[in-house]
């Protein structure tokens, strides 16, 4: 078998693993919680570079979004019930606590926030700007902090330092953690607001809640504006089809 075939089964195996997780089969899920990202300059730029970066992210956004989701079918179900148990009340505040929102009393909460809140992105989205803020993933910031986001911390010493900047990065134990924070970010910032709004929308229409949909609500991401939004809708046509061949791919394995 040649290199090129082995990576592909590697990805292959890698995502179907996920997709497993995030459609309920199997009640084990792949350990990633130490996932370190690799050196990805020892890959030629281009399509041997794309597929090493994908092979790793895919499984790790389908696990968070997979939590994502059972966390939203929950609360949607819980929403309805008269009584809490103790259990089940220190999960909502958990929940609350994660999403900031104020309060864990289930009659106080307000719930149309709370599951504006807490939802998915799409994987698209979380990959192309992985692959912007991070050079797919060949950054500095991704290399020795996990950071593939470009997420700021702003503490004297937080972090990482950007070089020639009083700038500073948040630094992650693990490319899983960097993931979460990412959506968090999304699902909870006050610069993102638009967005979980459109995402709202989109859901009350019965519509496909879509990277290209909601691109425009990320002008506030970069202080490239506009720029930046293009350069994302450059590289989600330039790569979604190989993301979703690579998935559909996968799920075809398991049958």
């Amino acid at each position: 078998m040649s290199k090129a075939s082995c990576v592909r089964a590697l990805v292959l195996a890698l995502i179907a693993t996920a997709i497993c997780l995030s459609a309920g089969v199997g009640q084990s899920r792949a350990s990633d919680a130490d996932m370190q990202m690799p050196d990805l300059r020892e890959h030629q730029a281009g399509p041997a570079r794309k597929i090493a970066f994908f092979s790793l992210m895919i499984p790790l956004i389908e696990q968070q979004n997979a939590e994502i989701e059972q966390n939203r079918q929950w609360l949607q179900t819980m929403r309805r019930q008269g009584r809490w148990s103790a259990g089940e009340r220190r999960r909502l505040a958990a929940l609350c606590s994660r999403y900031r929102m104020g309060g864990a009393v289930p009659a106080a909460i307000d719930w149309p926030q709370l599951l504006e809140r807490v939802d998915t992105i799409p994987i698209q989205l979380v990959l192309i700007q992985a692959v912007e803020e991070s050079g797919w993933g060949t950054s500095r910031f991704a290399r020795e902090g996990n950071n593939l986001f470009g997420l700021r911390c702003f503490g004297t010493a937080c972090g990482m330092a950007q070089r020639g900047s009083d700038r500073r990065y948040q630094s992650f134990d693990s490319v899983g953690e960097a993931v979460r924070a990412y959506l968090d970010n999304l699902n909870t910032h006050r610069s993102y607001a638009r967005l979980r709004h459109k995402r709202a929308e989109l859901r009350r229409q019965h519509r496909s809640v879509t990277a290209l949909a909601l691109i425009p609500e990320l002008k506030g991401y970069s202080i490239r504006g506009e720029a930046y939004l293009a350069a994302l809708e450059s590289l989600l046509h330039s790569n979604a089809s190989l993301i979703e061949r690579l998935r559909s791919d996968a799920v075809a394995s398991l049958s």
